[in-house]
């Protein structure tokens, strides 16, 4: 396939963008208790720009903390956050590409009970909590809710003086703006509830503030799902007026796909439900607005070919494949869609580090996630002749990974090909990401110099051993 296209220059408003990649906001859960960003994030980050990425949106950063009802990702309520931002922003734009914050006022009713110390989260209307059904959310005054515009109007101050060039507004998910947009969630009757208008009343509010604190200049995105995929959730046909009218508010681009936390598959897509699984939102969008469109959703180099070819987006958005593979634009637009690292989309060191153990991210298949700097290979100061027995993914990578350290490698598999219990992992159709891997380690062997061994069982006196260093 040629991935030409996807090298050609986009614009939201009047920032340029390099390619149509564009890295999706996932959080890393790897923020300070005083809302500052880690080290390892700016690291994080930068790796994914010097591997070509042309647009990257962060996972959210949230007003306070408060608001932030236990996430780690970063508060923007004081100033002092600014200058770890300002590193964060150069690192990236030293390799030309632009970056984006994502701006969130909260997950409401979705905020995890481990999170909240017995509070009950705030919501547009008193309504059950998600992971929690007995706990009621707290429906925010509107007192309140003038004070969130002016927390928006602050933060966004905040993210211009650090130097980013646009900001996303988190309205996705079933966050707390989706809660107010939505009818299933926004039982209020005063001025934002009871009719579309009032309860789009909250959204466009928070991009006036935006608005007014940054100038006309810096973009201003705005992420939604364009249907949410379970019974009495929001439908295209709803959402369409929406979109119209965030566009009338003065959004430069909208990020769309499908999913709510009541069907979470499709916050984060599993493997079954295949490639480009929710990209059919974007044709709807496109005959409603006329403002640029980034689109997330399992997508490969080859479907963001074909979205980006059928003019129904305008970037392809990449979560989890630049986690596992951070130099993905880099490799496919200089002809090396072999040396691609796939995702295997199994949601276990990215997604489920957090969800479960509350620490930050990192890759089933990459284990220099969140470790860029820790886990950098350096050539060995001494060469030495390792010895890897098995061929499964494991012996694999520790074979890779001795050679990158400029070893010389032997690996030896007793069976006739290489893979091991991924082989008969990858049997279904919809585990095409499990057979690529096996593919991509093949190849990385042959990159790396491995002398690959196969039929060839080793017993613990073996003479191979003898003549190896480790």
């Amino acid at each position: 396939m040629n991935y030409e296209i996807l090298n050609t220059p986009f614009s939201i408003g009047n920032m340029i963008v390099k390619n149509r990649i564009a890295m999706a906001p996932m959080g890393l859960n790897s923020g300070h208790i005083d809302g500052t960003i880690a080290d390892d994030e700016i690291d994080y980050f930068e790796e994914r720009a010097k591997g070509g990425t042309g647009l990257i949106i962060m996972g959210c950063q949230f007003l306070t903390q408060e608001l932030a009802q236990g996430s780690m990702e970063g508060y923007l309520d004081n100033t002092y956050v600014i200058p770890q931002l300002t590193t964060l922003v150069e690192a990236v734009h030293r390799y030309g590409t632009k970056i984006c914050a994502q701006l969130s006022c909260g997950t409401g009713k979705n905020a995890f009970p481990n999170m909240l110390n017995g509070k009950a989260p705030v919501s547009s209307s008193a309504i059950p909590s998600m992971f929690d059904p007995n706990l009621l959310c707290r429906e925010l005054t509107v007192e309140e809710i003038k004070t969130i515009m002016k927390q928006f109007s602050y933060s966004a101050k905040v993210l211009k003086d650090a130097g980013f060039d646009a900001i996303e507004i988190h309205g996705h998910a079933g966050y707390l703006i989706d809660q107010f947009m939505s009818e299933i969630w926004n039982k209020r009757t005063d001025e934002y509830g009871g009719t579309p208008e009032n309860r789009m009343r909250f959204a466009v509010e928070i991009v006036q503030s935006i608005r007014e604190a940054v100038g006309p200049d810096m973009p201003i995105l705005f992420r939604m799902a364009v249907k949410h995929n379970f019974e009495g959730g929001r439908t295209f046909e709803e959402t369409i007026p929406l979109m119209q009218e965030l566009e009338k508010a003065g959004v430069d681009a909208l990020d769309i796909d499908s999913g709510s936390y009541e069907n979470i598959d499709y916050i984060f897509p599993p493997a079954y439900l295949g490639d480009a699984c929710m990209a059919d939102v974007c044709e709807v969008a496109r005959k409603a607005v006329k403002i640029p469109l980034l689109n997330a959703g399992n997508h490969t180099p080859e479907t963001a070919v074909q979205l980006i070819e059928s003019g129904n987006a305008d970037f392809v958005l990449m979560g989890r494949p630049l986690i596992a593979e951070p130099e993905m634009a880099n490799k496919i637009l200089t002809d090396r869609r072999d040396e691609v690292r796939p995702c295997i989309r199994c949601n276990d060191d990215c997604i489920g580090r957090i969800l479960t153990r509350l620490t930050k991210i990192s890759c089933s298949v990459n284990p220099a996630t969140g470790f860029e700097k820790r886990f950098k290979l350096e050539k060995a100061d001494k060469q030495q002749h390792v010895v890897v027995i098995g061929g499964g993914p494991g012996g694999m990578e520790a074979a890779r990974t001795a050679a990158l350290m400029g070893h010389k490698v032997d690996l030896y598999e007793k069976e006739s090909d290489l893979g091991g219990q991924l082989r008969s992992a990858a049997t279904p159709p919809f585990k095409s990401q499990l057979r690529e891997l096996i593919t991509w380690y093949k190849r990385q062997l042959e990159l790396t110099g491995v002398a690959v061994h196969v039929n060839t069982e080793i017993g613990e006196d073996d003479p191979v051993f003898e003549k190896a260093d480790a």
